[in-house]
């Protein structure tokens, strides 16, 4: 009983509530007159909505994204630089970026830790720019704030032209070059590191050895199905768009020649 009572709750609210009205819709478009290919193309929605709504196949979608990289690291004795890629910042009532996202959080967490743990680690580049143009803080300097209060010690260095994960690689990779660094880690979450080490492959020198340090810790890799499993709920539905968004930026970055020359010599 109690499962039956959360399967329907989870068809009142979004993404489930809207399922349910597509497929009413649908039913009402075979009353007369009739109208088949409506109905057969407003199923078919409802049916793609409840599959990407459902944990099987929010795991299914990310499950080789999350166990892409193991987290690397270079030798304790390497001096070696830290480019931690920005994800989004929140805002306060004005619309001024004042703390990291959820996923910016995890990333930056993972990345003063490992600058503590491994002191070689001691150089920390923050990449994230202004992304729409209407902020007069960056997200490396939001980063930058957040890591302070973490109370990290480590350089910090300001990537903050970026506005999506190619430019981050792309003006990290000019201020690595500047420095000489030989050695330089890349973090960035376990689902986005795969698209991420791909630019990085793209735009680093090709003296640099790369590091992918995925933040998060492990997933889940074996899937045990439940009942609930089946129920769609508004996490999975943006777990699995995430996952989708991924292997098509994936896709992309795979299309540059440079990119595949470098993953070939790597």
């Amino acid at each position: 009983m109690f499962l039956l009572y959360k399967f329907v709750g989870s068809l009142v609210v979004p993404p489930g509530c809207f399922i349910v009205a597509i497929l009413v819709i649908a039913a009402l478009a075979l009353r007369k007159p009739r109208k088949p290919v409506l109905a057969g193309a407003l199923c078919a929605l409802a049916a793609a909505m409840y599959v990407m709504s459902s944990p099987i196949f929010a795991y299914h979608v990310n499950k080789s994204l999350d166990i892409a990289y193991k987290p690397q690291l270079p030798p304790k004795n390497v001096k070696a630089a830290v480019v931690v890629l920005a994800g989004g910042s929140s805002v306060d009532e004005n619309g001024r970026p004042f703390q990291p996202s959820a996923a910016t959080m995890e990333r930056l967490y993972a990345a003063v830790k490992l600058s503590k743990e491994q002191p070689s680690c001691s150089r920390l580049i923050f990449s994230g720019g202004d992304v729409y143009g209407r902020n007069k803080v960056t997200e490396a300097e939001v980063m930058k704030y957040a890591a302070q209060i973490m109370g990290c010690r480590a350089k910090i260095i300001l990537e903050d032209k970026s506005r999506n994960t190619d430019e981050n690689l792309k003006y990290s990779a000019e201020i690595i070059e500047k420095l000489g660094v030989k050695h330089v880690v890349v973090v960035t979450n376990n689902f986005h590191i795969e698209r991420a080490m791909d630019f990085a492959y793209q735009y680093m020198p090709s003296n640099v050895r790369l590091y992918a340090y995925p933040s998060g810790g492990a997933k889940q890799k074996e899937l045990h199905v439940t009942p609930e499993m089946l129920m769609p709920s508004v996490g999975s539905l943006s777990a699995s768009c995430t996952g989708i968004k991924e292997w098509i930026g994936i896709a992309v970055a795979n299309l540059a020649p440079e990119q595949q020359k470098k993953r070939v010599l790597s």
